[in-house]
């Protein structure tokens, strides 16, 4: 696992952790859904819909980003010249792979938020001054679980570019 897929799997925790803040923010919204009758699977398909668009928004942007950087590349570089065998270029496979990735994310790291705010109960939600929406002991774990994994592989990203900062200096 490189530190490409580091930084990727802590972003996605992050953002898993996000979602599923925001989707018990938004208990009440879907027990009154819930309430008017939408099913378990209409509610965990709006929310998984959700999580792979901003998948799918924050992968366009990383493309922009990248087509960028290969420009301001190429441009760096037109004076001093490129090697033959470089070639800087966005093709086929770097879309689907992108589009993959933003896909694949989007639905594993959206599913635990959406099947776990779809577990609602309306009448105990929409009650003032209740903890419905506080989510239950699961919901909590995965939380704390995501943390400890963000914070490790932030740790472990942080001691790889301390060692490579020190074979630098030797």
């Amino acid at each position: 696992l490189g530190a490409v897929g580091c930084v990727l799997l802590v972003a996605c925790a992050n953002v898993s952790n996000l979602l599923l803040a925001r989707s018990l923010a938004r208990a009440k919204e879907i027990s009154i859904r819930v309430a008017l009758g939408a099913s378990r699977w209409q509610i965990v398909r709006q929310l998984l819909l959700e999580s792979v668009m901003l998948g799918l928004a924050g992968g366009t942007l990383g493309l922009f980003l990248a087509i960028w950087g290969v420009k301001g590349f190429a441009l760096a570089v037109a004076d001093v010249g490129k090697p033959y065998w470089i070639d800087f270029r966005m093709d086929f496979t770097v879309f689907a792979y992108l589009s993959a990735i933003c896909v694949g994310t989007g639905i594993l790291f959206g599913l635990f938020p959406a099947l776990q705010s779809s577990k609602l109960k309306p009448a105990e939600t929409l009650k003032e001054g209740t903890r419905g929406a506080g989510g239950g002991r699961r919901a909590k774990f995965f939380t704390s679980s995501l943390v400890v994994v963000e914070l490790s592989l932030s740790l472990l990203l942080l001691i790889g570019a301390g060692l490579m900062i020190r074979s630098f200096y030797a």
